[in-house]
């Protein structure tokens, strides 16, 4: 890994996750050695003061009373660490500015039974030395790989624990299922009380997701109505403030009953109960760990059937083939999906893989992704489609390569020759500019 300093509290974002986001990539002939694995982290012995209330009524009280009037301040160290894993300056913004707009994040993590089986897809490296500008440092390629659904999952909350302490953004996240007292709570924080606690907060999570073990039912009703009931408490705080909650559930299955039983009635209970969240400010995110089409076809569907705000996500490589049906032109790397998976809402990343942008849209993405101040002094595509252009792709070449999973190979953020295959009006100019470039270059 790339030498540098890590933010206050010495905890990485990708320490002991499933993938390490570097920006350099490798050449395929470039010789290369495998990672060994993360070592288990120990049981922090202050484990049991994350767990929630035991009065799910007053369970909103856990939050420190500071984050009612905003998200606590990030330190530049971490705004540069994420950019050296590979967020462009915009979406790092972009980022920042959510955690303010999102008073808390809760998870809702399935741990059943049915996450035993191995149709799970894992992202991993392979790292290999290499000399960059005269310093020593490390690179990688990343791999698709098969692994049980457990793994996928586990993999993701792992990350998504690590960039919460990143962002000082409240998260909580919630097994379907108890563990064990062996491994630790069934519920647990991160970044909900003071920054002093985030690195422990951060080890505590990950401990015990490295060591639970999927069991039991896909029962989340109940959970949902937990949620429900804390959302209720803060209510009024939420609206006067003007900020929403996230509300993350990853699952491979269709709602069950506490006996493990799915049906009619444990599906109706189950909707139900996300209909009780219409009226708060809420975004919620599904996060699928399957591609059953039973289960797939149920939650999509369920964007019809209710008055929220809601979004379903694949995998990264599932949902990286789902953006490039439509945006083929766009590399939809790691960052981005790490980005949505933590409840990021944008309402182009919304429709990044229903259709394409158009041409209004894709000056207003380049901005949330590059930064607005990069863009802003762009000509407006639909007037000025070759300026727009020449100023993209100046943009573009000053972003490291980052990897493409629908091409396995790392690329640009963004395909300039299919972004103007795609949009072109006058191909003639298009032609000669793109030429001129090419001989420049």
């Amino acid at each position: 890994m790339r030498s540098m300093s890590k933010p206050s509290g010495e905890f990485s974002i990708l320490e002991h996750s499933s993938v390490k986001i570097l920006p350099v990539c490798l050449d395929d002939n470039e010789e290369e050695e495998d990672i060994s694995n993360d070592p288990t982290l120990k049981v922090h012995e202050e484990e049991d003061a994350l767990t929630l209330a035991s009065s799910h009524e007053n369970e909103y009280e856990q939050y420190d009373n500071s984050y009612l009037s905003g998200t606590k301040d990030i330190e530049k160290e971490q705004i540069l660490y994420l950019k050296e894993q590979g967020y462009p300056e915009g979406l790092v913004a972009a980022l920042v500015e959510c955690s303010s707009a999102f008073l808390f994040r809760t998870w809702v993590v399935d741990n059943s039974g049915s996450m035993q089986l191995t149709d799970g897809h894992r992202v991993v490296e392979r790292v290999s030395k290499k000399k960059l500008k005269n310093k020593e440092t490390t690179a990688n390629k990343i791999k698709c790989v098969s692994c049980t659904r457990w793994e996928e999952l586990r993999g993701c909350v792992n990350y998504q624990a690590g960039l919460a302490g990143i962002l000082k953004a409240p998260t909580t996240f919630r097994l379907l299922n108890h563990p064990g007292k062996a491994i630790g709570s069934q519920q647990f924080s991160v970044a909900t009380s003071c920054s002093e606690k985030i690195s422990e907060e951060v080890k505590t999570a990950k401990n015990i997701m490295n060591k639970a073990r999927p069991g039991g039912s896909s029962e989340i009703t109940s959970h949902i109505e937990s949620i429900k009931r804390m959302i209720e408490g803060l209510s009024p705080e939420l609206l006067r403030l003007g900020r929403r909650v996230a509300i993350v559930i990853a699952t491979d299955a269709l709602p069950t009953d506490e006996q493990g039983v799915a049906g009619d009635a444990a599906t109706e209970e189950f909707v139900e109960a996300l209909r009780a969240l219409e009226g708060f400010p809420v975004w919620i995110v599904v996060r699928l760990c399957t591609d059953e089409k039973d289960v797939v076809d149920f939650y999509n569907e369920l964007d019809d059937q209710l008055e929220l705000s809601m979004e379903v996500l694949d995998d990264f490589v599932g949902e990286a083939k789902n953006v490039y049906q439509h945006n083929k032109w766009l590399n939809y790397a790691l960052p981005l999906h790490h980005s949505r998976e933590m409840g990021f809402y944008h309402r182009l990343f919304d429709i990044l893989n229903e259709r394409p942008l158009t041409r209004d849209e894709l000056k207003d993405f380049f901005a949330l992704l590059f930064g607005e101040e990069k863009v802003l002094g762009a000509p407006d595509p639909s007037i000025d489609w070759v300026g727009f252009m020449k100023e993209i792709k100046a943009l573009i070449k000053c972003e490291d390569k980052i990897w493409n999973p629908v091409k396995k190979k790392c690329t640009r953020w963004v395909n300039m020759k299919k972004l103007n295959r795609i949009y072109r009006n006058d191909g003639g100019n298009l032609a000669r500019f793109f030429g001129r470039m090419s001989h420049r270059s």
